[in-house]
């Protein structure tokens, strides 16, 4: 069995649990789960904006782990997540080249949060400031994300991991169903790198599955040969806290 090469990432965006407990928001007076609530919440936007506009779920992932990065920098207070997830979407799209016009989407943003409403006039006053607030926004994120715009998910190795045991099509999906749900609704992408994020989907699907994967003939675990750094340990507690905000939360489960 051969180990799956891991892509090394900038540590800058790696964070302590002390770290995540004293972001920006939390120092301006905001308490843990209002915060990921938010988080979740524009992680919500980002998803029904991409599906609106036709872009990959890569494209979308892409653009929920730079609001992650960004409000590891700058307060919610400051930045309304529901003026930031279009910004986030709209450079990620650019950078995944599957670049949306700005005009399309503002319109599909307002849609969102307007299901209700009338569709937004382009030429009015409201689609101007917002256009202005978008590409004065897309800046600020860019700056904030230091130009470092590329982006390597957790998706890669659940892929690599599923062929290197051999397993069945049923777990392989509940694992990729797990990578992208870790993005929704936790904060696993600013705490692990991608491979070890892959590990704990794989562990936790499994569970799901009520699945062991053997041990190799060389008498080691799966997951050693995608990240030799990690422990049954750590899975355990990565996938504890995993399945403790799916508990909160159910009705945010992607599909």
């Amino acid at each position: 069995m051969a180990a799956v090469n891991s892509v090394s990432s900038d540590e800058r965006w790696y964070f302590t649990k002390e770290q995540l407990q004293n972001s920006p928001s939390r120092r301006m007076g905001m308490d843990a789960e209002r915060e990921l609530s938010y988080r979740q919440q524009a992680a919500t936007l980002i998803q029904d904006m991409g599906q609106r506009l036709s872009v990959s779920q890569l494209t979308i992932n892409t653009s929920i782990v730079y609001m992650h990065r960004f409000y590891m920098c700058h307060p919610f207070q400051k930045f309304h997540r529901h003026a930031m997830a279009p910004c986030c979407l709209f450079l990620s799209a650019k950078v995944e080249e599957q670049p949306r016009k700005l005009e399309h989407v503002i319109r599909v943003a307002h849609a969102c949060l307007h299901r209700d409403g009338p569709p937004l006039n382009p030429e009015s006053e409201e689609y101007l400031q917002q256009a202005q607030d978008l590409i004065e926004n897309e800046s600020i994120l860019l700056q904030t994300l230091g130009f470092e715009v590329t982006v390597h998910h957790p998706h890669t190795y659940v892929v690599k991991g599923i062929q290197l045991v051999r397993a069945s099509k049923d777990l392989g999906q509940a694992s990729y169903f797990m990578a992208t749900n870790s993005l929704h609704l936790t904060t696993l992408c600013l705490q692990f790198k991608p491979p070890v994020v892959a590990c704990a989907c794989i562990h936790l699907a499994c569970k799901w599955c009520n699945y062991e994967i053997p041990q190799s003939s060389d008498h080691k675990y799966w997951w050693q040969y995608i990240n030799p750094t990690v422990t049954k340990k750590l899975l355990d507690e990565i996938a504890q806290e995993f399945v403790n905000i799916m508990e909160k939360c159910p009705s945010r489960l992607k599909k």
